[in-house]
């Protein structure tokens, strides 16, 4: 009797894991289908277009119009001051691409979180409700273009988990070390999650999802926080670090 009852809850574990499994790939071919390249278009620029990062599709309007999330850093600086510069998004994969001209409709520079818009309707990716904090231990995935450029443009998929949910920027030892950038954090803090998964360059925007709910409860966003909360090491860490989904709700139009 005990063997045949091993059997049983060890089939019954295996049927669980499978279904699990399905779930799981699942949550992920439907994230892929929200997320977008977001880069440079410039008629006169060799190349014409550059990726610059990830974006991910979190509201559509009857209107055929989708507002996209990513961070603030990859839509604004060096390469957009040509005046033929444009804002670039890139839909799909290899051969079957389509690009878009995006409209900047929102942004904030400390949170460094932006939203576009582009007349087309695209599947969106929920975001976590407001106030929502996923704990540590928490299982999630990262879905972008990392290093596009490089790789190709397609999308990859990264696991990981939660490992903290930690302040910005902390206090140093001695003044040297304090910044404008690290005074301006300690003064009034924003807490980021700190994130056990690998992100690359391009994957700046692409959104953290969690894989038991499939809703984004963040942003990537690892240049900006490290530059602040790593800018004591000559040698960054490997860890990775993600904006709130909160700062995302705060900038879409209602």
């Amino acid at each position: 009797m005990t063997k045949y009852l091993a059997l049983f809850l060890l089939l019954i574990s295996q049927v669980a894991f499978a279904h699990d499994m399905q779930k799981k790939l699942t949550l992920i071919k439907t994230a892929k289908q929200s997320i977008v390249g977001v880069g440079i278009y410039n008629p006169l620029g060799a190349p014409r277009y550059q990726l610059r990062g990830t974006g991910f599709v979190v509201k559509t309007t009857n209107n055929n119009e989708s507002f996209i999330a990513t961070n603030h850093h990859v839509v604004n600086g060096k390469g957009f001051d040509d005046a033929k510069s444009e804002i670039s998004i890139h839909v799909g994969e290899g051969k079957d691409a389509l690009f878009y001209k995006a409209e900047l409709i929102a942004q904030d520079e400390r949170s460094d979180v932006a939203i576009l818009k582009i007349r087309a309707h695209l599947p969106t990716l929920p975001l976590a409700t407001p106030k929502y904090s996923s704990p540590a231990g928490s299982e999630i995935f990262i879905a972008g273009l990392p290093i596009g450029s490089v790789l190709g443009l397609y999308k990859s998929v990264h696991t990981g988990y939660v490992a903290a949910y930690v302040p910005m920027a902390i206090p140093q030892n001695n003044a040297s070390q304090l910044t404008i950038e690290v005074i301006k954090q300690l003064r009034n803090p924003l807490f980021v999650y700190q994130l056990d998964a690998t992100a690359y360059p391009g994957n700046s925007g692409s959104p953290v999802v969690d894989s038991e709910s499939g809703r984004v409860i963040a942003i990537l966003n690892s240049v900006k926080v490290k530059s602040t909360k790593e800018h004591v090491l000559s040698d960054p860490s490997g860890i990775s670090y993600a904006i709130p989904a909160d700062y995302i709700w705060a900038l879409l139009p209602q």
